[in-house]
């Protein structure tokens, strides 16, 4: 079945799952560009923006576990629309604060908000697309459309601040307009998206929060990939979370030229989360991955590079960000899709700690980095850390999926077949 075909299957609880996704991707989209940049008017340095997000991806993983625990005793809805919730109240909190103190309040709210929304988002999603079929699409669908989106939030975020320069910065009122956007998509989900039974029952979860043997929930399997999610958590927050700032300063670009680049970068990660089914069918899942790393290493080597021109660098970091893109969300699919759906609660909140770990530490070092006007030295880190990554995918993960593809209705056979042709 083509994807297009598939699409038009997806149950109306995915598409409007889809459609309020679009509200967050524009909200996300704005703040995103201007946070760093209101906080640089506020005289904070760019190693306490690094410090900022790495506490903030810490108090994300450690929210996670009882996230997972919670989404499995009360309902992943609730959760969900609860982080969403707090999310918004952190931005607005960003927009209101003067001090540093107050800004670490509005990002522990904030990633507490996020860490709820993540941990149960993927596998509410997965419940409503009812099939293992659907869940690849769903994922994708989902991505593409909070991408784009994202990319208009990005565009509108490079203008807002001239059209409404109100405030202690020019993007306060940006920050504001983003917070009422996600508060308004909490509001429309709850209203819409129907609550869900877990398959998993409240008695064995009852169970699980009072038994202390966590190897009866996490297995060899599961920590396999937790800790390949931890790289990725890595290699994501290195440079992702500081590129708007990389580019204003590598390029001595204005706010509305950022914007320019990072709305353009926001189409190829639409691109790039439209795709990846069909590269997925077309090559197979292992050869994918190689292909996809291979690209990822690329990228990333050629933007370690100080002497490369402005426009050389402009198409490498739309082709990096595509490809990281691309690389994340089969990282993200696949990996939930191997767990067993009674574990994917439990599942979903130690990855978030062990990535946000990775994250943080990545965030911190980054931040010191660019505190020192080095901009060229976090593609470097990202290189070795994708070296690391895919070493250990080569290894450990992918076993894990070949086994999974043999346990699976599609064709193994065929798949294995796709993967070796070529080679």
């Amino acid at each position: 079945m083509s994807f297009i075909a598939q699409v038009k299957f997806l149950p109306k609880e995915v598409k409007r799952f889809i459609a309020t996704e679009a509200l967050l991707g524009i909200g996300m989209g704005i703040f995103g560009l201007v946070l760093n940049l209101h906080l640089l008017a506020l005289n904070v340095s760019p190693e306490q923006i690094g410090a900022l997000n790495s506490v903030g991806t810490l108090v994300m993983g450690a929210a996670a576990i009882p996230a997972g625990f919670f989404a499995n005793y009360i309902g992943r809805k609730r959760i969900f629309i609860s982080g969403i919730t707090l999310t918004g109240i952190g931005y607005g909190l960003f927009g209101l604060g003067e001090s540093i103190g107050v800004f670490y309040l509005a990002q522990i709210i904030q990633f507490i908000g996020i860490s709820f929304l993540i941990t149960t988002e993927i596998q509410l999603l997965f419940s409503y697309a009812e099939t293992n079929e659907l869940e690849t699409v769903s994922y994708s669908l989902l991505f593409a459309v909070f991408t784009l989106f994202s990319g208009v939030g990005t565009l509108l975020g490079g203008f807002i601040p001239n059209w409404f320069p109100y405030g202690n910065t020019k993007y306060q009122s940006s920050v504001y307009i983003s917070a009422v956007l996600i508060l308004v998509a909490a509001l429309l989900r709850g209203i819409l998206l129907p609550c869900v039974n877990n398959s998993f029952d409240k008695g064995k979860s009852k169970l699980l929060l009072s038994n202390i043997r966590i190897y009866q929930v996490f297995d060899k399997k599961i920590l396999l990939i937790i800790f390949y999610l931890f790289l990725t958590g890595m290699a994501f927050s290195t440079i992702i979370p500081f590129q708007n700032v990389i580019v204003k300063f590598r390029m001595g670009w204005s706010d509305e030229y950022v914007s320019y680049l990072l709305t353009i970068n926001g189409l190829i990660l639409f691109f790039a989360s439209m795709i990846m089914p069909w590269i997925i069918n077309k090559f197979g899942t292992i050869k994918a991955y190689y292909y996809v790393y291979g690209m990822n290493l690329l990228f990333a080597l050629i933007l370690a590079f100080n002497n490369i021109s402005v426009m050389m660098f402009s198409t490498i970091f739309l082709l990096r960000s595509g490809s990281f893109t691309l690389l994340n969300n089969m990282i993200e699919s696949q990996t939930m899709s191997v767990v067993e759906e009674e574990k994917r609660d439990f599942f979903a909140g130690v990855k978030s700690l062990l990535r946000s770990i990775g994250s943080a530490i990545a965030s911190y070092l980054a931040g010191y980095i660019l505190e020192n006007q080095n901009y060229t030295y976090p593609f470097l880190i990202t290189f070795v850390i994708l070296l690391v990554s895919l070493l250990y995918f080569a290894i450990f993960i992918k076993p894990i999926f070949i086994e999974n593809l043999s346990n699976s209705n599609f064709s193994f056979e065929e798949e294995i077949q796709k993967d070796v042709e070529g080679i």
